[in-house]
This record gives C-alpha cells, sequence and structure tokens, in this order.
C-alpha cells in the first residue's frame, strides 16, 4: 500500500514540474515576443516627380498607387504629371523629353513599357535598382520585398536590361482577338470556344471573306508578340535567355520547330489568299474596326475603341449596331494531335511598369533621393499598391496575389472578356503561362519581313533566311 502511494505520489510530482517547466517555458517565449518589437518604416523625406498616363479624366491609377506608398512612406511628397493624359501623348512626349541630355522635365520615377525601358537603361538614363532589392518592407506582411516572387515570371523577367533590374512591373498586356460576332454569325458560324486553333480562326476568315469581307483578319505580323508566336507555336523557345543576361545570347530562329511555325504564318498572311492585312491596330481608328471580322489588339486599343464598341451595342446610341467579344489567340495542335491530344500556346506579354530617371548625382539628386525613388517604383510589387493602380480594372495587375483577384476581367464590359485570359482554368492560369521571347529590342532587330517575303516569293527557303537573319543578329550582339 506504502509503495503504491509512493509511485502515485512520484507521477503527481513529475506531471507537477512538467508542468511548472512548461509554464516557464512559454512564459519566455511570450517576453521574448514582446521584446521583439515589429520594424518600422525608414524615415524617407524628399520630394519627387511621378511621370504616368491615366486611362481617363477621372481615373484614379496614379494617386492609389501614391496613397498606397505614403501609406507606409508618409514623408515623402509626390506631385504627380497630368498633363499627359492618354496613352499615345504620354509616350510620345517622354521619348521627346528622353531624347536629350537634359531629363529635368521627364520626371523622377517615370511610367515605361519594357521596350522604352531598354533603350533608355542601354544609354545610361535610368538607375540600376538591383541593389535596392531586398531592403524594401511590405508593411502589411512584414516581409521583404521581392519582386522575383511577387510577380508574374514573364511581367519580371521583362525587367532586366543586361542582368540588371531597370524597371518594376505594375501591368502586362498581351496581345488577343477582338472578333466581330456579327459577321462570324453571318457566316454561320457560333462563338470560338477556349479550345480553338488557328485552323479554326482560317476557317471562319475565309467563309466570311466569300461573303463580300474585303480582308477578314487585322494582324501586324511583324511585330514580334505575334511573329514570336508562331516561332514558338510548337513548343520551342527562339532565345536562349529571357532575362537580358550578360552572358552569351543566342537565338535559336533556325530549330525545326521554330521553321515550321513561321512557315505557318507565312501561309497564313500570303497576299494570294487575301485574309490578312497587315496593319498595327494601334492605327485603326474606331471607326473601322467593325470592317473586321478579326483584329488582333491590345489592352492599350479597347482603352482607345471602348466608346465605339460600348455604343455598337447600345440600342439608343447612334451609329452602327453590331455584336463584338474578345477571345485569347488560338492555339497550335500538335501534327498528332489526334493520337497524342498535345497543343501548344503562345503569345507574349507587352510589360509596363515604373522606372528611375538618372538626373546624376548633384546635391539634390543624392543617395538618398534615389533610394527613395527606388522604392517607390519597388512598391509595384506590394498587393494594394497593385490594385490601386490597376484601378477599375483597365489594367491586368502583374502582382501575383492582385492578379489572382481577376478583379479586371469585367474591363470594359461586364462578361465580356472572361474567356481572355482564363482559359485552362482547371489547370493553370493563361496569365501566368505568359512569356516574353527574347529582348524586344532584340526582337525589332530580326526583319521578319526578309524570311516571310523570301519564302512566298520562292527566292528563299525559310530555314535559308531565317539562318542569315540569326547570323546576323548574333553577330551585332556579340560585338556590342
Amino acid at each position: 500500500m506504502k509503495k503504491s502511494f509512493r509511485i502515485i505520489a512520484a507521477v503527481l510530482l513529475a506531471l507537477i514540474m512538467a508542468v511548472s517547466i512548461f509554464g516557464c517555458t512559454k512564459k519566455k517565449d511570450d517576453d521574448a515576443a514582446k521584446a521583439t518589437p515589429r520594424p518600422t518604416p525608414e524615415n524617407l523625406i524628399s520630394e519627387i516627380r511621378l511621370s504616368g498616363y491615366i486611362y481617363s479624366d477621372r481615373a484614379q491609377n496614379l494617386e492609389r498607387y501614391k496613397s498606397a506608398f505614403i501609406s507606409d512612406y508618409p514623408g515623402v511628397e509626390i506631385n504627380i504629371d497630368l498633363d499627359r493624359v492618354g496613352t499615345e501623348l504620354y509616350f510620345d512626349t517622354m521619348d521627346d523629353l528622353m531624347s536629350g541630355d537634359n531629363l529635368d522635365e521627364a520626371g523622377d520615377v517615370i511610367f515605361l513599357d519594357a521596350q522604352r525601358m531598354e533603350k533608355y537603361a542601354q544609354e545610361g538614363k535610368l538607375v540600376d535598382l538591383t541593389h535596392y532589392i531586398g531592403s524594401v518592407l511590405n508593411f502589411d506582411t512584414y516581409k521583404k520585398i521581392n519582386p522575383e516572387t511577387d510577380l508574374l515570371p514573364a511581367a519580371y523577367e521583362a525587367c532586366f536590361y543586361n542582368g540588371s533590374m531597370y524597371m518594376v512591373a505594375i501591368e502586362y498586356n498581351h496581345k488577343f482577338v477582338l472578333l466581330n460576332y456579327s459577321l462570324i454569325s453571318d457566316a454561320g458560324y457560333t462563338f470560338p470556344k477556349d479550345d480553338w486553333t488557328w485552323n479554326d480562326l482560317i476557317e471562319m476568315a475565309e467563309a466570311i471573306k466569300s461573303m463580300g469581307v474585303e480582308t477578314p483578319i487585322a494582324m501586324d505580323y511583324t511585330d514580334y508578340s505575334i511573329w514570336g508566336a508562331f516561332a514558338r507555336s510548337y513548343g520551342q523557345d527562339v532565345y536562349d535567355y529571357i532575362g537580358n543576361s550578360t552572358e552569351e545570347k543566342e537565338l535559336n530562329l533556325t530549330h525545326p520547330n521554330v521553321v515550321r511555325g513561321l512557315e505557318d504564318l507565312a501561309d497564313l498572311v500570303n497576299p494570294e489568299r487575301g485574309l490578312v492585312k497587315c496593319i498595327d491596330s494601334k492605327d485603326i481608328e474606331p471607326d473601322e474596326i467593325s470592317k473586321y471580322a478579326f483584329i488582333i489588339a491590345d489592352h492599350e486599343d479597347i482603352a482607345r475603341w471602348s466608346e465605339k464598341l460600348l455604343d455598337a451595342e447600345d440600342p439608343e446610341a447612334e451609329g452602327e449596331k453590331w455584336i463584338w467579344d474578345y477571345i485569347h489567340f488560338p492555339r497550335w495542335e500538335d501534327e498528332n494531335y489526334e493520337e497524342n491530344g498535345i497543343y501548344h500556346q503562345a503569345i507574349a506579354a507587352n510589360v509596363y511598369g515604373f522606372a528611375v530617371v538618372n538626373h546624376g548625382k548633384t546635391e539634390t539628386y543624392n543617395d538618398d533621393f534615389y533610394r527613395t525613388c527606388a522604392y517607390l517604383a519597388l512598391y509595384g510589387t506590394v498587393k494594394d499598391a497593385a490594385k490601386g493602380y490597376a484601378d477599375e480594372g483597365q489594367s491586368v495587375p502583374a502582382n501575383k496575389e492582385a492578379n489572382s483577384e481577376k478583379f479586371w476581367r469585367e474591363y470594359p464590359k461586364a462578361g465580356k472578356n472572361s474567356s481572355v485570359f482564363s482559359n485552362f482554368a482547371e489547370t493553370a492560369d493563361f496569365a501566368g503561362s505568359l512569356a516574353c521571347f527574347m529582348p524586344t529590342m532584340s526582337a525589332g532587330e530580326i526583319n521578319i519581313s526578309y524570311a516571310i517575303d523570301g519564302y512566298l516569293s520562292g527566292e528563299r527557303t525559310m530555314l535559308e533566311s531565317l539562318q542569315k537573319l540569326q547570323e546576323t543578329a548574333q553577330a551585332s550582339w556579340l560585338t556590342r
């Protein structure tokens, strides 16, 4: 009995000691947590100018981006240039301001596309932002901002020139197909499904042409985001490294799959078929859009055409009535598609973001000033700032978290563009799979018309043309 009592007493004593130890340990952990305060924002004090465009006179995209930033860095005074409202006027003006040696009028943090970023970075007119990555905190999550993980891959990869980051992606757009459903319906076809192919588009275009439509398709196939898509149409990369590495760059234009894709493009745009007019969508006026059955367009075009598009379906508005809609690029079926079910989808993203103008080093443009500018540009990787800039959905956020909410799909009219960005919904998001085929400046140096014209005339094979283009471009890049 005494032995049993001693055993019970020993067990109880052990339990009491264990509880005491656990309680002490937990208290120490709590004390340690209380002793480690959360970080506070740096006291950045500067006056900087933010240059960009707004989508309309009522848009608040720049103001909302500014508000998100100064909520964490209230000591910064940000002056927004709203004199340049539309996209076309803004970029034309920025080109003029950035062309000379005096860059004061351009602003301090400026909104650019990837192509201009590369050009200005090459000229030494932008600040290398690489050194500031990892020093900016997101005070919603208390984590360091990391563009590589915070941005969609295609957007992030477009921010580099020669291995350094000169731009922070805030939005991206890509080419899609604006459909004149009235013409498609008149030809006896229903609205294409998400799994439509280029063969489907060609079949409909031929039927519509037989109805008397002069050129059913408007497509600037010399645009690298289009010919690059055809070059990648059977799953082959055309460039060795996306991020503008300082390492040796190599083209892959002579791969059989690339050659085959570009032969498909040449056959499609062959003047003898009369299906395609080579015209930049930016040169198509609002009154002209209804005469095409298919226009390869982007978000900037929709912003310019939105009034005409909405009036086309408004019974109370004046003007021509026709039904329109959007859809993503068609896919390419593998030659053995019936057996293996393999198909390919490719389209390049046009990326926009914030960069910092290099004014040189002076008493005003000192290290503290450039750090503040870099922080403002890098704030595009914060969800609230990215959502604020996207405003009511006029742009597609490059930030992964903001993009995942898909609030931008309803622009400019609810239900009209759900299939543009969201095919493959069960397996992956189309937005995340977008790619930049090669740096835009590099792509611009390749005269793809030389290959297409030579192939169609029979003067050269597609392979011969691409071999020459590849050698010329490669030699130019290596001697820079």
